[in-house]
């Protein structure tokens, strides 16, 4: 009797692709659009999104060709040898580079911020121990932590609310203080937030009991969901602040919080960065996953995330990310990351989509 693959809900697969987005740069956001668009940076964020929904759709295309497996399964059963494990080896590159950056980003701003007395491996090693840990269990286990790190959003958005009566409207003024090319240059930092639909490529067997277009509606509405919290993160920074001072603020959000006065809460920016570190675990979980899954495939093991394979990967990332970047060096890595990595897993999708058209199934070939 063979055994089903768990399944996984509208509602969770809605909270996997919104906690794969919403991360690493959700407090740094702002100040990287403000510093392409100015007071435009709002606008900035909403034609990102517009231009992202095209990569949605293709990697739902794709991901919706796989009904049976996982994306990379599926290109090692129709193109095999080495072209698969060529095409399979890159998107591992791809997505190892993805982690490592959102490691790094981490790894800086607590060390900014908080924790500066604890050592940055032991850091590492409890973000990875927990990351290795929730994905090789059962998709449904982690699907539920993603539905749990969700319920924190809303905090965002009423701390953001609550320092509303300090906004100045004026700081928003002009509307459109950039030119086109200014606008679009900010619309691709954008494009670096809004990575995170990929993990598609590895759900299609978990969501089989959802129509096809229903998981593209989900797929849209966790996007828009994104490019709402994006654009008014910035949107309140703005306001707040004025596009000078945040040029001068990697953290907007953080020095945001850090205003508010409670009484039972001290240090409101120590709150959020507790949070936050739950968004960063689950965008570093989808890329870590894509990363092994890719391998795997490559390697033909039986299992999406193989303990042993799982492990070394982790430890490789462990090891990568003991040298701590200076503000000056992940400014430069993002500047070429901002540019091509969105460009590069657009281009791999692609040429999927093609070779899954060059290379039809043949009966009974697919992945189980």
């Amino acid at each position: 009797m063979m055994r089903s693959s768990p399944r996984i809900g509208a509602f969770q697969l809605y909270s996997l692709i919104v906690q794969s987005q919403f991360g690493s740069t959700a407090i740094s956001i702002a100040h990287d659009v403000n510093a392409k668009s100015g007071t435009s940076g709002w606008i900035s964020c909403l034609l990102g999104g517009a231009i992202s929904l095209l990569f949605v759709y293709f990697v739902w295309k794709v991901s919706s060709q796989a009904s049976s497996g996982n994306v990379f399964q599926l290109i090692m059963n129709r193109l095999g040898g080495w072209t698969g494990r060529l095409l399979l080896l890159i998107f591992s590159l791809l997505y190892a580079l993805i982690a490592y950056i959102i490691l790094s980003n981490w790894i800086y701003t607590t060390g900014l911020w908080a924790y500066q007395r604890t050592p940055q491996f032991f850091l590492l090693l409890c973000l990875i121990g927990l990351s290795v840990y929730l994905v090789i269990q059962p998709i449904t286990t982690y699907a539920r932590f993603c539905v749990l790190s969700v319920c924190f959003i809303p905090i965002f958005i009423f701390l953001s609310m609550y320092t509303l009566k300090e906004w100045d409207i004026y700081n928003l003024l002009p509307l459109i203080s950039a030119s086109p090319f200014k606008i679009f240059d900010g619309a691709i930092v954008i494009l670096w937030s809004l990575l995170g639909v990929e993990i598609l490529l590895i759900l299609p067997k978990y969501h089989q009991d959802l129509a096809p277009k229903k998981v593209l509606k989900i797929a849209l509405l966790s996007y828009a969901t994104t490019i709402g919290l994006y654009t008014f993160s910035t949107l309140s920074s703005l306001a707040l602040f004025g596009t000078e001072t945040i040029s001068y603020i990697r953290e907007p959000l953080l020095y945001q919080m850090k205003a508010i006065s409670l009484n039972i809460i001290e240090r409101m920016d120590l709150l959020i960065i507790t949070i936050w570190i739950l968004f960063v675990m689950t965008s570093f979980c989808t890329y870590f996953m894509l990363f092994v899954s890719s391998l795997s495939a490559m390697l033909k093991q039986k299992k999406e995330m193989p303990l042993v394979l799982t492990l070394i990967c982790g430890i490789l990332l462990l090891l990568a990310s003991m040298k701590r970047l200076t503000a000056d060096q992940l400014d430069r890595f993002h500047l070429q990351v901002n540019y091509y990595v969105q460009g590069c897993s657009l281009g791999l999708i692609l040429c999927v989509l093609l070779l899954l058209k060059i290379f039809p199934a043949k009966n009974g070939s697919e992945p189980s």
